[in-house]
């Protein structure tokens, strides 16, 4: 990719700071239902809302986006959310705080998760990730797939100042209604992720 961009207008993938609210502007699991798909085992309305979510472009969160001040940002593609999200953490030397109830899911995506309809990239991202990430008890095996699942054409990732996250989120929600705060980071501790 080539292109211009305004020095002080960059935003890089890996300065999150410790006090930022991480928001996600997309739901997950797109792998898991493409992979369902194959099999014929999920209906039309999650797959067409799956395809529709895949077609709208990060443009315009990209757009709304730069108006705040954002101290990290980065697209969620085929590292799945924990890829991503740890190469966020390590760039900044901090320790994102995920909150599972909060992340906002495909409809299906959950039961397909639990019975094991799981894309081959989820388990390579797993093996990348796992092993600087400690999940609470509470958080199951499932969730858990689906925080690794790889995702195509997937939502924003932004960290930035709590004082700005509230009016962020509402100007994001006209626009990609699943935005959803997921989570905060913290100064650094024993792991990079954090499941909760």
């Amino acid at each position: 990719v080539t292109g211009f961009a305004h020095p002080d207008k960059i935003r890089l993938n890996c300065t999150p700071r410790a006090g930022d609210v991480l928001i996600l502007t997309k739901a997950l699991g797109t792998g898991i239902i493409s992979t369902a798909n194959k099999a014929d085992m999920v209906s039309e309305e999650t797959y067409a809302k799956a395809v529709a979510q895949m077609a709208e472009l990060n443009r315009a969160g990209s757009e709304i986006a730069g108006k705040y001040d954002v101290h990290s940002i980065t697209d969620v593609t085929g590292f799945g959310l924990m890829g991503h999200m740890s190469e966020m953490a390590n760039g900044g030397n901090v320790t994102a705080v995920i909150e599972s109830a909060n992340v906002p899911l495909l409809p299906e995506v959950l039961s397909l998760a639990e019975i094991g309809i799981l894309p081959e990239g989820m388990y390579r991202n797993r093996n990348f990730a796992e092993p600087f990430s400690e999940s609470a008890p509470n958080v199951t095996r499932a969730m858990m797939d689906v925080l690794f699942d790889p995702q195509t054409s997937g939502g924003l990732l932004v960290a930035l100042p709590m004082e700005d996250a509230g009016a962020l989120l509402a100007a994001l929600r006209e626009r990609d209604p699943d935005s959803a705060i997921i989570g905060a980071v913290v100064a650094q501790t024993e792991h990079t992720l954090e499941i909760v």
